[in-house]
């Protein structure tokens, strides 16, 4: 029985069968990508949203009305600071007193005779977010040192230029005697953001805030870009219209207000993620601070202003170095944390720094914390900031009044 000799396959339908085939390799591609993203939002909370720096989400949408409204509870829209804690504010464990400092009592705006008096300046760390009134590292401090009293000023979502906005308007009145500025090592990035939902999609503050900036070698304000509750309806009416002045001194919003015309395919959204977190971000380089960045030379100047205004204003002015959970477990697995080239700054110019990670080396060696998931420190956490503090205070004799005067 004779067979027939196999007929080549055409030039067309070798071409046919060639797209087909890459048709289908593009397609798990594709797949493989959505994977990334779904994993990368669910994992890392990381998403490709540039959209939002276009338009305002449905979420930061019904934020924002509630605060029109007077409805919000908590953290409110101030035209200077950006946003603030609310005067006698109260939400979930928290609780504010009539000037608006964390506390369960007032404090009178000059210090007893013979109370060592310390306010504390910065973001949720300073706050003491996720624990409530009585478990906070400021009220550690007092319960530690009864002759102490420990104001907190600290305010979620705060960068440094805004706390020092904030002890300038109301952290000077209360004549403290020890200034504690706050850092977190990823405030670093807020420093060079005018409009939250602009750096942080997911951010429930969805306000516009001042920010520090050098014009050649001077700091300069760049005051708030929305100082009304109008503004916040016009940005609600038209987003597309207010959206660019308002992010006209946002390093992120120019760095993503160019949508991509392929965004609606999971690789294009993969590579925009890929690029923005590890190829186009100039405030980390090598796994630390690109000390020639725009965000690490404000955040210097800033901290540097912030703490020279403390002084000149007769009080003693202390930084303190907030790690991230992420810094404390670097350190632990022995590599360099990210803001390691800041904190050698700052000691070599001679500035009185609390380093918070040493605090945690020396009061849980084995770790325990880290065992825990957490954002903001758990009450164990906020037991040794206190502890470290004090012990700070206590080897630098300065827990009393007599003993600042003596140090400044």
């Amino acid at each position: 029985m004779e067979t027939r000799p196999t007929q080549p396959l055409s030039a067309r339908k070798k071409l046919a069968f060639s797209l087909v085939l890459v048709g289908l390799l593009w397609l798990l591609v594709e797949l493989a990508c959505w994977a990334g993203l779904w994993a990368l939002e669910k994992y890392k909370g990381v998403e490709y949203t540039p959209a939002l720096v276009q338009t305002l989400s449905s979420k930061h949408r019904g934020i924002l009305q509630a605060h029109i409204g007077g409805s919000s509870s908590y953290v409110v829209f101030d035209p200077e600071l950006g946003w603030t804690i609310r005067p006698n504010g109260a939400k979930r464990g928290y609780r504010t007193n009539r000037h608006g400092i964390r506390a369960s009592r007032e404090y009178a705006l000059q210090p007893s005779p013979g109370t060592l008096r310390v306010a504390a300046f910065g973001d949720s760390f300073t706050h003491a977010s996720d624990v409530p009134n009585g478990e906070t590292w400021h009220r550690r401090l007092e319960e530690m040192h009864p002759k102490l009293e420990a104001l907190n000023f600290g305010v979620p979502g705060f960068e440094p230029g805004q706390a020092l906005l904030r002890y300038r308007r109301e952290g000077v009145k209360f004549h403290p005697h020890v200034v504690l500025i706050g850092f977190m090592s990823e405030n670093i990035n807020r420093v060079v953001n005018t409009f939250r939902p602009f750096y942080f999609p997911k951010s429930g503050v969805p306000f516009t805030k001042p920010r520090f900036a050098l014009r050649g070698s001077e700091l300069v304000v760049v005051e708030n870009p929305i100082r009304s509750l109008d503004g916040y309806r016009e940005l609600l009416r038209e987003p597309e219209k207010v959206l660019p002045r308002i992010g006209e001194n946002d390093f992120f919003y120019r760095r993503n207000s160019k949508r991509n015309p392929l965004d609606f395919l999971p690789s294009v959204r993969l590579a925009g993620i890929f690029s923005s977190q590890y190829l186009h971000q100039p405030t980390i380089r090598g796994g630390v601070y690109n000390t020639r960045s725009e965000a690490y030379q404000v955040t210097q100047r800033v901290l540097e202003e912030f703490y020279k205004e403390a002084g000149k204003n007769g009080t003693l002015p202390i930084l303190v170095l907030f790690p991230e959970r992420r810094d404390i477990r670097a350190r632990r697995e022995g590599r360099t944390v990210v803001y390691q080239p800041l904190l050698d700054e700052l000691r070599s110019k001679g500035y009185r720094v609390i380093d918070l990670l040493e605090g945690f080396e020396r009061y849980d060696p084995q770790g325990e914390m880290m065992k825990k998931k957490f954002i903001h420190y758990p009450k164990s956490g906020n037991r040794m900031v206190a502890r470290h503090i004090l012990d700070y205070l206590e080897k630098n004799g300065l827990t009393s009044p007599e003993g600042v005067r003596a140090a400044r």
